[in-house]
């Protein structure tokens, strides 16, 4: 191995018999012999890949090849995943998976963290790992399973946490204020009054409302199911009759209720929102939250709540119920 100072930058030389000679350019001299170390004992040890044949393999392409990977079997993405990948497509658009390195992966974290939680993150870490891993592409480094590490010791990616955010007084009010004549005043409305997740908004059209039978006709997540969803009808309430009669001037007029093309961009169009307005620590699933607490405090029994949230189990129900105490007084 030899380094040498070149230009700005110092470059790395490795000559190792039976081996085409490896090169690069660092901004330091410690990181240019760090690597060269590297090489020379992948290449005595024989773990060496030559990886210049495939330097135009670009992450956008392996996130359509994990899709496919799936697609091949007739096995929809559910619609938050390929929200994500997505996401990870447009971030890196034009980076070659061989050039992405252990900051790259960081500062893609770091841009997430300013508009959603660290469950979240955690999730589309996970995405894009996945992506790699299907792409059976050998890299240098484990970059992407070097930063999931980082960020799990600094505690900046964990498991989903339990949430009791509701609205509070004023703020329904706010955020209808601020979202006057735009289509995320419906997706707020709507979900307010149905409790129907993000990708559930996003997918409705306007042929799923049967005014006749009083009843929306939704996909709905189901691990049970193939393909991970499942049909199912919750009753168009009166509430969301309402909602949808408020909103009819910043709806659709094609197929569908909400008309733009990531379900993803509900929630960052969200947290863009309720950080303008100075409204602290609100998520657009807190509205989910919100809707099925209000059912309850309406009298809604247990299994009328149940057929609109579509939650199978009593347990999986009481994580979205947060009551307040002040509402039950003198009942």
């Amino acid at each position: 191995m030899h380094v040498r100072k070149r230009g700005n930058g110092w470059q790395a030389i490795v000559k190792f018999k039976g081996n085409p000679t490896q090169q690069k350019t660092f901004n330091s001299q410690a990181a240019a012999k760090a690597w060269g170390r590297r090489i020379e004992s992948s290449m005595d040890n024989g773990s060496w890949i030559d990886t210049r044949e495939s330097r135009s393999v670009l992450i956008e392409h392996i996130v359509d090849d994990l899709v496919y990977s799936y697609e091949r079997f007739g096995l929809e993405v559910a619609g938050p995943k390929l929200g994500q990948l997505n996401q990870i497509k447009e971030y890196f658009h034009g980076v070659s998976i061989h050039n992405l390195t252990f900051d790259d992966v960081l500062d893609f974290a770091a841009f997430r963290l300013e508009t959603v939680a660290a469950s979240t993150l955690q999730t589309q870490m996970y995405y894009l790992k996945q992506a790699i891993t299907n792409s059976r592409i050998k890299t240098e480094q484990p970059v992407v399973d070097m930063a999931i590490d980082e960020l799990k010791k600094k505690k900046l990616i964990m498991g989903s946490v339990r949430r009791d955010r509701r609205l509070e007084p004023g703020e329904y009010e706010t955020l209808m204020e601020a979202a006057e004549g735009h289509w995320i005043s419906a997706a707020i409305d709507i979900a307010v009054e149905s409790g129907m997740r993000q990708g559930e908004i996003h997918a409705l059209k306007w042929s799923d409302i049967d005014e006749n039978k009083g009843v929306i006709h939704l996909m709905r997540k189901d691990k049970g199911a193939e393909g991970g969803k499942s049909k199912c009808d919750i009753p168009l309430l009166q509430g969301v009759r309402e909602a949808l009669l408020r909103s009819s001037n910043v709806l659709g007029q094609g197929p569908n209720l909400i008309s733009v093309k990531r379900a993803a961009s509900i929630s960052d169009k969200f947290a863009r929102m309720t950080a303008k307005l100075g409204i602290d620590d609100l998520r657009f699933h807190d509205l989910r939250h919100e809707a099925i607490s209000r059912m309850f405090e309406r009298g809604m029994r247990v299994e009328q709540v149940r057929v609109v949230s579509g939650h199978r189990t009593l347990d999986q129900l009481s994580r979205y119920v947060n009551l307040r105490a002040e509402d039950l007084a003198g009942m």
